[in-house]
């Protein structure tokens, strides 16, 4: 952000007029670009990979409940491996039949509003 205030700083630096010290302005533009040289050249230098403890951090933050972050899914994290708290949650339930269950004792079969294909059951 500095280097972009300073480039455009530069950019505006006005050219002197033509009947003044002719020298005022190159030394004005080197003085500039001195000091936009000492400061980019004293910024601290950012790594390409952040350390292992920040990532530990995001992955701990992002999935609280174990696994890793899935990169381009935001929000959704990959199972740990092994068994997790999460895992086995379906145990001992029936497969799935894919098709209506009779509605309980004490309701009815009553038409869903929005989709007419589909059957709700309503209290008697």
């Amino acid at each position: 952000m500095l280097d972009m205030a300073l480039f455009s700083l530069l950019r505006r630096c006005p050219e002197p007029p033509r009947d003044s010290n002719r020298a005022a302005g190159p030394v004005l533009r080197h003085a500039a670009l001195l000091a936009a040289v000492l400061v980019l050249g004293t910024s601290p230098t950012v790594s390409a990979r952040p350390d292992p403890a920040a990532l530990e951090a995001a992955r701990r933050f992002l999935c609280p409940y174990g696994g890793q972050p899935v990169r381009g899914q935001g929000g959704r994290c990959r199972a740990a491996t092994g068994n997790g708290t999460a895992r086995g949650w379906d145990q001992g339930l029936p497969p799935p039949a894919y098709r209506q269950a009779p509605c309980p004792a004490g309701t009815h079969p009553g038409a869903a509003l929005a989709r007419p294909e589909a059957v709700r059951c309503l209290p008697d």
